[in-house]
């Protein structure tokens, strides 16, 4: 009997995700535990493996669709079975697509604007159009570099409209007729300005979009910048670097370190501000912004303030590369207590991070740049590093935001005696 494949539900407060890639085409066999498609939230990504073995009969999801939790995908079952209607599948789909290889779909056709105004039509594709064919640009590009009339293919995009697979599946057909001469330049229509590309927004940077937006919208938010003697902070690393048990520990580590340690005393800035509540956690859940191909991910060290330097050096390298893999899981992405942002390594020395709402308070690390005290009567060199701590005024007030940002540069100055308590 056939199987039909959903999508699965995926942590506790995903309602949807995006299919990003098939790994099996239509006519393919395979074996419970194949990797079958990669799903994509606004987190992370994941590998679905089949449950069970077969043939995929049919695939109703193109890549880069959105679909909700427990729509129907795909079908998996003996060859020649006989294929249930998306519809009666239980979810919203368009019909089974034929047994033909599965290629991805041009995820950047563009779309008619929602005030119904369309897009501009390049040249290429009017001479498409005045022949009563609709070809997508990577179909038509496939189509220019094959040297073949895209207009010949069979079209199984959305209303009627020829996509890559098809002119590829024409190409394999050998039957792909030679792409007619362009038109001559003066017939040509005229360049009007500038070129430039519509680039569509993933779902992770629309995702970043909408919650930077609210954040700044919905939160009082303000800066404090302090930098702090960064000496005994690199003495530290340089004795680290030397010893093979510790030698992975970084500054940025120490730094976490030292702000896991600093914000029990100040659980004002350890909280999430709920409208008429201030939930104030027992431990630091320390969240740190990690750079990643998708975007920026902020992934959790949880009860950060119970771990040693070293434990915590190791959860921080683990985490990053989880959230750059896209095998990090969403529940380690939410729930976090207050964020560390650390651009010091991009030569920022200074910035204004924003809120991750609901919590009340994000730091970030600037880079190290070298000034000069009198001390004893005499110029004294030394390294300074800038923290930038922006926190809800709704919450927090200065005089706490400015007592915290002050313990916290002491006790980086004073890392030695912050490692003895």
């Amino acid at each position: 009997m056939a199987t039909i494949v959903r999508l699965p539900q995926i942590g506790v407060s995903e309602e949807s995700a995006v299919l990003a890639a098939w790994h099996a085409r239509v006519g393919d066999a395979v074996k419970a535990g194949d990797i079958l498609f990669t799903l994509e939230t606004g987190k992370s990504s994941f590998d679905v493996e089949a449950e069970v073995t077969g043939t995929v009969l049919a695939i109703w999801c193109e890549e880069g669709e959105e679909k909700p939790i427990k729509a129907p995908l795909c079908v998996v079952g003996a060859p020649g079975e006989a294929v249930p209607e998306a519809e009666t599948a239980g979810g919203p789909a368009g019909p089974a697509e034929p047994a033909a290889p599965h290629t991805p779909p041009a995820a950047s056709v563009p779309r008619e604007a929602a005030s119904g105004e369309a897009a501009p039509v390049k040249a290429e594709d009017a001479a498409y159009a005045a022949r009563g064919a609709k070809v997508s640009p990577r179909a038509r590009r496939l189509a220019d570099k094959a040297g073949a009339d895209a207009a010949g293919a069979r079209p199984t995009g959305p209303e009627g409209r020829i996509i890559e697979r098809d002119v590829r599946a024409l190409i394999e057909s050998g039957e792909a007729s030679a792409r007619p001469e362009a038109e001559p330049a003066a017939a040509r229509a005229p360049k009007t300005g500038a070129g430039y590309e519509d680039r569509p927004l993933t779902h992770l940077r629309k995702l970043i979009a909408r919650n930077m937006y609210e954040s700044l919208r919905s939160t009082a938010q303000l800066t404090h910048n302090a930098s702090f003697d960064a000496t005994a902070l690199f003495a530290y690393r340089a004795l680290c670097k030397a010893s093979e048990e510790m030698n992975a520990v970084t500054l940025t580590d120490m730094i976490l370190y030292a702000v896991a340690r600093t914000l029990p005393e100040y659980p004002e800035l350890n909280s999430h501000f709920l409208d008429d509540t201030l939930r104030v956690f027992e431990h630091v859940n320390l969240a740190c912004a990690v750079d990643t191909p998708r975007g920026l991910l902020v992934p959790v060290l949880w009860e950060a303030d119970t771990l040693s330097l070293r434990a915590l050096s190791r959860c921080v390298k683990q985490s990053a590369a989880d959230a750059r893999a896209g095998h990090i899981a969403p529940e380690d992405l939410t729930g976090g207590s207050f964020t560390v942002s650390n651009l010091g390594m991009f030569g920022v020395e200074s910035f204004t991070p924003v809120l991750n709402a609901p919590q009340t308070g994000i730091l970030g690390v600037c880079t190290a740049t070298e000034r000069v005290r009198t001390e004893a009567g005499a110029l004294r060199s030394y390294p300074a590093i800038t923290l930038s701590l922006t926190y809800d005024h709704r919450a927090v007030d200065g005089a706490p935001a400015s007592r915290f940002l002050q313990a916290l540069c002491r006790n980086l100055e004073q890392f030695g005696l912050l490692l003895g308590r």
